[in-house]
């Protein structure tokens, strides 16, 4: 009787074991999530509706854009931003000829493909541009490569008259109007990978066994890319082509990498 009451007491310990191990390994499996998402947004004035946008520079000169596109080609979040990280936001433009590139491998703190961003879209209006699935960790910043877009890229411009953004990471159109009287147009399309744009988050973003999602969020002020930017001249430089290596053209490509910030 001992022995069948011991047996009996044996097997209900050996299912309660499973049944909690069983438990402990559904919960911790269950999948996180992290969505990346983009905006452009006006460093100065109010927020502008979908559409041609206009604003002024650094130097009293009007802008208006009437196309304007952006390529991300990868966002990847950090675990350590030591002093070489906040170095690196230093850095100055790493311009390289344009090459025929696959896309980079995702994984769950990198996105692997890249993300068309209208910046005549609405002020303010979120763009997906990832979504990862980040082990349980602090993250303290994201790391972001603007590069050329390929054939998959996602919201590639498709409307009549949209220009082909395969092979480039940065399409401008517009005009300006010179604080001193004068004007003339805006031109620039390039391929040429700009430098990576390190941002330290904050707050962190945890993701954690009692939370285990989030969201990072982007604003791009295409207001600033203009600053110190001798119009006349880059009109000049960008008459046949964009060389990155011309004073104001890779003004404009570096003021386009400093625009990006967390919201």
């Amino acid at each position: 009787m001992t022995s069948t009451f011991t047996k009996v007491s044996m097997m209900f310990f050996a299912l309660a074991i499973l049944s909690g191990c069983g438990s402990s390994s559904s919960s911790s499996s269950e999948a996180t999530r992290l969505d990346l998402a983009a905006a452009p947004m006006a460093a100065i004035g109010a927020p502008q509706a979908a559409g041609a946008k206009t604003f002024s520079n650094d130097l009293g000169d009007s802008i208006t854009l009437t196309r304007a596109y952006l390529v991300l080609w990868s966002s990847t979040i950090k675990t350590e931003c030591d002093a070489s990280f906040i170095v690196f936001l230093e850095r100055t433009l790493d311009f390289l000829l344009p090459v025929a590139s696959a896309h980079t491998t995702a994984t769950p703190t990198s996105t692997g493909i890249p993300y068309v961003i209208d910046l005549l879209a609405t002020d303010g209006v979120a763009i997906e541009i990832g979504s990862l699935s980040p082990p349980t960790n602090d993250y303290c910043g994201i790391s972001l490569e603007p590069l050329a877009a390929d054939d998959d890229t996602i919201n590639l411009p498709s409307a009549v008259g949209d220009p082909n953004m395969v092979g480039k990471t940065l399409y401008l159109e517009g005009g300006y109007t010179l604080a001193g009287g004068g004007s003339g147009s805006i031109s620039i399309s390039t391929g040429a990978a700009l430098a990576t744009r390190n941002l330290l988050l904050n707050p962190l973003v945890s993701i954690s066994d009692a939370n285990r999602s989030g969201e990072v969020t982007l604003t791009i002020n295409y207001d600033r890319w203009f600053d110190s930017v001798d119009l006349s001249q880059l009109e000049i430089e960008t008459a046949t082509f964009t060389n990155p290596g011309d004073l104001n053209a890779g003004r404009v490509l570096q003021n386009v990498v400093d625009s990006i910030h967390q919201q």
